[in-house]
């Protein structure tokens, strides 16, 4: 596999694959971070070649250009030569995210681009006139960006606010928003690798899971309790079962996929003692998954189906284990909830 840092410090990519957050323990505030609202989008990194030509990709690399024409004039406001990662979103008419209703706008292509409003919320410049900017730390790369890029129309750069962590949190929970970012003023961009130096808190808990079983429907769904597990020094481990937040295009989306990776044996290795009748898969469909926490025994509380995650590797399906912040002080009196409301 070739590296992918050294493609981008060579010249202009033609891929990137964006750099991954781990998950902190708890919210925290902190001078050495820069924090904004996690949005509950779809990874992409917007391209913008020397020739004005627009390309997006997702995080799996596949390429999204041709689905999303109402963002291919966003060269009037990049300019050419720039990479820049960020995140597509739908909002419902609170102004929160709708990843259901995003979901919906990505399955029907170009055909919805003006029933579905769409905007591409963009966090981070990786290239600037053909210039790499991997190597600079996060704060010089913000900077360059706000000043680099006209927002307005489908095109934003989100704030962020300095030290109030918590603040920040607090308000997220408010408003029902999935949690916080938080990154280390001075971390550099390591392409397609989870970095310790951005945190995400989460507000609600979810994560990605792969597919490898499911029970029989007893009515007339296409399928019962989808049956998850995540990947753990190589080897598959079982984490619960999904019965519930399917809508009807999901499920049947769901349903079709996983007629194309039925198989007779399990996954699992050793394969479990099971009681009650089990359809097998190849573990290759991946879905997010909101949960209340995890129970002693390794498996999923009260998890409810988010959205399908075809951007994912069934590998990157990892259990992310909190990693400990201490909190620094808290300034009183601050107000963070403008930061919550989405621009568009």
């Amino acid at each position: 596999m070739v590296d992918q840092l050294a493609i981008e410090l060579d010249g202009f990519p033609t891929a990137i694959r964006p750099m991954q957050a781990v998950t902190a323990e708890a919210p925290f505030s902190s001078d050495e971070y820069l924090f904004e609202v996690k949005w509950d989008g779809l990874r992409c990194v917007l391209f913008v070649d020397w020739d004005g030509h627009v390309r997006l990709q997702d995080r799996g690399l596949t390429d999204l250009t041709d689905i999303l024409p109402e963002l291919h004039d966003l060269r009037r406001q990049v300019p050419s030569g720039a990479v820049l990662d960020g995140e597509l979103v739908v909002t419902d008419d609170q102004g929160r995210p709708d990843s259901q209703a995003l979901r919906r706008r990505l399955q029907g292509g170009a055909g919805r681009a003006h029933t579905v409003p769409l905007a591409y919320l963009a966090f981070d410049a990786l290239h600037l006139n053909g210039r790499s900017l991997l190597r600079q730390p996060l704060h010089k790369r913000r900077a360059r960006l706000e000043r680099a890029v006209t927002t307005g129309g489908r095109l934003f750069v989100p704030y962020h606010i300095d030290t109030q962590g918590v603040e920040l949190y607090e308000a997220c929970l408010d408003r029902g928003l999935e949690g916080v970012m938080a990154k280390h003023r001075d971390s550099t961009y390591v392409p397609g690798q989870r970095s310790p130096f951005w945190l995400k808190v989460k507000a609600v808990k979810s994560d990605d899971f792969v597919v490898i079983g499911s029970t029989p429907s007893d009515y007339h769904e296409p399928f019962g309790a989808l049956l998850v597990a995540y990947y753990e020094m190589g080897r598959l481990v079982p984490c619960g079962a999904v019965r519930g937040g399917y809508d009807e295009d999901a499920a049947v989306a769901i349903a079709r996929r996983l007629a194309e990776v039925r198989v007779d044996a399990c996954p699992l290795t050793p394969a479990p003692v099971v009681v009650a009748p089990v359809i097998w898969y190849r573990p290759e469909l991946v879905i997010s998954i909101r949960y209340s926490d995890w129970a002693p025994d390794g498996t999923l509380r009260f998890p409810i189906f988010n959205s399908l995650r075809p951007e994912m590797h069934p590998t990157e399906c990892v259990r992310l284990r909190p990693r400990v912040v201490l909190a620094g002080r808290i300034p009183p009196g601050t107000a963070v909830h403008d930061l919550t409301r989405f621009p568009f």
